[in-house]
């Protein structure tokens, strides 16, 4: 079963944008991550949100042992107000 997680915080997309893509460069083919979605509020540009896709929430599990995951992580949580949603794809439509 797909997997997604939701991430919300306040800061400066452009600094996330810049987190991000040193993230894939610290894990590089390492990462399960499949593809990120990085969002700002039109309605607040200080909010951002980030919907990252994995194959399966075991995958997500894997990706959360690597060492650019953890360091991501207890920074992220360390600088700023992030949250985040755990959600099992149950439904898929493509068109």
């Amino acid at each position: 079963m797909k997997f997604i997680q939701v991430m919300e915080q306040t800061g400066n997309i452009e600094e996330a944008r810049a987190e991000i893509e040193g993230y894939f460069q610290a894990a590089g083919d390492d990462t399960k991550v499949r593809q990120i979605f990085l969002c700002s509020d039109r309605d607040d540009e200080a909010k951002i949100v980030s919907i990252v896709h994995f194959d399966s929430s075991d995958s997500a599990s894997e990706n959360d042992d690597l060492d650019a995951t953890k360091e991501g992580a207890a920074e992220s949580q360390a600088t700023t107000d992030i949250t985040y949603r755990n959600l099992d794809v149950q439904h898929e439509w493509v068109r």
